[in-house]
Order: structure tokens, then sequence, then C-alpha cells
């Protein structure tokens, strides 16, 4: 993601815009394909633009937060500089440094070379007569790190023109003929398309409805979109929107949102401040695990600036972080940290928790379930606190802040107090089927 600036600035004119375009019959919909379901694995969490620095000290931060996997684009202009001539050393380090701290690094295959454009012709774009070169360089990838990677990620944000400059059509074709050589080299790898910028500015439903409609599904795992906006509640909305679209098609693919974030500086119009951008990493991870993500990977892990050294006019791209250049944290890296050990690798239960005498718009609430049979749930209060009590748990149950870490623990007959604050509360149920019951204190 870069120079989102204007987008996210026309964002916020055109909040309530959806897009249209006519709805056609999948010709593809009884197909039989392989499905790789990372979902069984639950909620998966991960970072953009990690372990580029090959150093220990990062990878033990990706330890710290939780960080189960790595986005990374595999830069095609970075290995084959010239025609035939390879240079591996960077991602063989990448790869073999991963594997060593247990991540599993998802390849974003991308962009073009600039040897095979003729003088005058627009880079990032494959045309079909030059697609036999990029096949090329997936299948060296694929054939090098194929059974090492968790995962690929076909181009990023090719509905935006400062990714993707070519026809539509032309992608298209580039992604049917990338999934299906993957499918054939590396077949039990999960395969992700689209890497859409899902936002009504940039057409991310027409553009999504396209997509389906070329085909280009068929060897696919998963789509990936990047639903970044003002608000996190639209951007969960239209993840769960793109989700239904997908399904109404006839394809049964998970939803990998492989970019999402909220930067601290710079002056993107939806910058936050660094202590509130702890507040949507939470709100972000468990929205958007609401609405049907799968994986969510933020952008990004580290800030490109220390605080003492910003100077007036630096790009906000520099301040998306969880952690400082020195990987310290920054509070959303606590904050995502705390969350994202108790939730990874969990199960969202939308129907899992009652509420009475509490309306839904004045307490947001979220269930997620464990293999290991812990029951976490996430609680806030939108206005004023609540005072509640938790009907379902065995005593005793962990309440933790999630901005502060402060752990508190509570038995049966104790009432909670729930701010703004967002609280994770931690334990094991009487019964795992039932329903947990959320109510206003007397």
């Amino acid at each position: 993601m870069k120079n989102k600036a204007v987008i996210i600035f026309l964002s916020s004119l055109i909040y309530l815009v959806s897009c249209q375009s006519n709805y056609k019959q999948n010709p593809y919909k009884n197909s039989q394909i392989s499905y790789t379901e990372i979902r069984q694995a639950g909620i998966q969490l991960g970072a953009c633009q990690a372990g580029l620095t090959n150093s220990k000290e990062e990878y033990e931060l990706m330890n710290t937060l939780g960080v189960e996997w790595i986005r990374s684009a595999f830069f095609w202009s970075r290995m084959e500089k010239d025609p035939g001539v390879w240079d591996f050393t960077f991602y063989d380090k990448l790869m073999e440094d991963a594997e060593k701290f247990n991540k599993k690094v998802l390849i974003i295959l991308t962009y073009d070379v600039p040897w095979i454009h003729k003088e005058g012709e627009k880079g990032r774009n494959i045309s079909n007569k030059n697609l036999p070169y990029f096949l090329n360089y997936v299948e060296i990838i694929a054939r090098r790190y194929g059974n090492r990677a968790a995962g690929f990620e076909i181009w990023n944000e090719p509905n935006t023109p400062m990714f993707w400059k070519g026809p539509d059509d032309d992608f298209f074709e580039l992604t049917r003929r990338t999934a299906e050589l993957l499918k054939q080299i590396v077949p039990d790898k999960p395969v992700a398309v689209g890497s859409i910028f899902y936002h009504p500015i940039m057409f991310g439903k027409s553009y999504l409805k396209k997509m389906i409609e070329s085909g280009v599904l068929e060897n696919a795992d998963a789509v990936s979109i990047h639903p970044y906006g003002l608000s996190l509640t639209a951007s969960a909305k239209r993840v769960a929107a793109a989700d239904k679209l997908i399904k109404d098609y006839g394809y049964n693919k998970e939803i990998w949102i492989t970019e999402i974030g909220v930067t601290t500086g710079g002056w993107y119009p939806n910058k936050t401040s660094v202590p509130k951008q702890a507040n949507a990493v939470i709100e972000a991870i468990i929205r958007l695990s609401a609405a049907g993500a799968d994986l969510i990977t933020w952008f990004k892990l580290l800030d490109g600036q220390m605080p003492e050294d910003v100077v007036p006019g630096i790009s906000s791209e520099e301040f998306f972080g969880l952690a400082y250049p020195d990987y310290s944290l920054k509070p959303s890296g606590k904050s995502y940290g705390l969350l994202a050990k108790a939730i990874q690798g969990s199960e969202y239960v939308p129907d899992g928790i009652s509420l009475v005498d509490i309306s839904r718009n004045k307490l947001e609430s979220y269930r997620f379930d464990s293999d290991d049979g812990v029951t976490n749930l996430v609680l806030w209060s939108k206005g004023s606190e609540k005072i509640i009590n938790i009907s379902g748990y065995k005593a005793p149950f962990t309440l933790i802040n999630l901005l502060t870490g402060k752990q508190t623990v509570y038995d049966l007959e104790s009432s909670i107090i729930v701010d703004s604050d967002p609280v994770l509360i931690k334990g094991k149920l009487i019964n795992p089927k039932m329903q947990l019951e959320i109510k206003k204190a007397q």
C-alpha cells in the first residue's frame, strides 16, 4: 500500500457509495477443484513487510507479537535484473530465517521487469505477449521456494493505476495462468487471487465481480482484499458483503485480508494518534474476523522512522507499524500481541452470546472458541461504561485489558465494568456448546 492518501480522502466523500454491475450466471459454478482450507487452523494473523531486516531482533519481535504469517513481495525485478541472470541471495536468506523462527511466508508474485517493455511502453503491466516471461518467473519461484512457502498471492492491488496499468482482461489472464501453473507445481499450497483495494472509490465490488466472471477463481483457494477506509465498521461490512458475493457466484473461498492498517503520522486523513492506533488494531482484527476473514496481515510490522527523527512532510506510509525501527513496541504492538496470542487459531462463534437488557448498539461483544476448550470473549462499550454479569464460565475466569495488559481474576458472582477500553475475558465454559449470557448488573 503506497500513496493511498487521495483514495482515503475521497472515501470520506462517498461513504455510502456502492458500486453496481450486472450479475451474470457463473459458467464455472459446478466445477470440481481442490480447496485447501486454511480455516481449519482457525483465524490466522500476520504482518506485511516483515522479515526484511534479516535480523534476529526482528524475528524475536514477531514472536513477542504473535505474528505467525509474513506477507512478503518477491520482486521479480530484484531477482532478474537482466534476462536469465538471477540473484536469489536476499530471498534465500529471508526463507532461511523464516524457517528458523517457524514463520509462514506468503509470497507475493509481483511485479514486472523493465527489460520486457519496449522503449516508451508503460511498466506495471504484463501484456499477453509478455506473459511467458512472467510465467517463467513464477515457475522459477515456485520450484525454488514453493515447498517452503505457506502460500502465494498474485500481484498487489491491480485495480489501482499505481500497481497495474494494463487492461483488466490482461490481468485476469495473468491470474488464471499463474494459478494454473502454481497448482501444477505445488498443488497443496494455497493460492490467493485479487489483492483488491476493496473500496467504492476504486470500484472494488465491480472489480471483484469482473474477476469472478472471468473465471480466475477456478484454481484459487482464497480471495485477498484490502478494505482500507475511514471506518473499520464500514470496512467489515464490505468484507462480509464480498464474502457473500463470492458465495452467490457458487464459490466457497477463503477471505484473506492481506492488508489493513491505520497510520499514526503524515497527512493521510485517516491518521490517528499513537495511543488510538491500539484501539484500531483490536477493532480491525475483531471486526474483520467476525466478517469472515480467515487470514489478516497487518500493514505493517515496523515504522520507517523513530519519533525523534520525524520531520515535516514525511509520508504517512512511514507510520503504520506495530513497532518502531529499534524494535520497541508502539501501544498498538502491545495490543496486537495480547489479542493475537489469545485468539489466533480460534474460531469466531457468531451465535455464541446472548445479551439481556443490553442493546447490541451499546456493547460490542465477540466470542472466539479455541481447540483447547478456552472461550475468549472480547468486549468494549460504546458510550458510557456498563456494569455486567456473565453467565456460562466456570470459575475462575480472567479479564485482560487489551490496552494496558492488566489482568483481573473473577469468580462467578463478580460484576464486571466495561468501558471503551477493549477487554478480553478468557476461561472455560460449563458447557462448551452453550451460549454465554451477558446481562446488565442489578
